[in-house]
């Protein structure tokens, strides 16, 4: 009876390690178990942010202007959306692309409000600063 106690005992502890994915207590129950040393793993977790840089800033009606930028801790195929300031709130514009392998982005935007556009890009809940290109007629 009691052999079928530790055995149970046993058994709860290993649904438990596994349950947590084998850190905590099953870590350094393996570790022991072993015969080896249990060593941390830190993994650091990455600031987000992106850049944007416009090729153009005074530029005509409906001319394509590349907005182009690089990304720190936003994994790649992630959608960026373009965004625009409009009556003091930014607004998603017609424009996406994809974070690339490299961490970049490039996209292009064309507007027919004649004035100063204040334009960024979103990404992963992040925002770049932003960019001002003057449409003129």
């Amino acid at each position: 009876m009691r052999a079928q106690f530790i055995r149970r005992s046993a058994a709860v502890v290993a649904g438990l390690a596994l349950a947590a994915g084998g850190l905590g207590i099953a870590g350094a129950l393996q570790a022991n178990a072993a015969g080896t040393s249990n060593t941390a793993v830190s993994t650091t977790a990455v600031a987000r942010s992106i850049t944007i840089k416009a090729a153009g800033t005074y530029v005509p009606l409906w001319a394509k202007v590349p907005l182009t930028g690089k990304t720190t801790g936003i994994a790649k195929g992630t959608v960026v959306q373009v965004q625009r300031l409009q009556s003091g709130k930014w607004v998603n514009f017609p424009a996406t692309t994809k974070v690339t392998s490299k961490g970049t982005y490039s996209v292009w935007v064309a507007s027919g409000r004649a004035g100063v556009n204040e334009f960024r890009v979103v990404a992963a809940k992040t925002a770049s600063p932003s960019v001002s290109i003057t449409y003129v007629k």
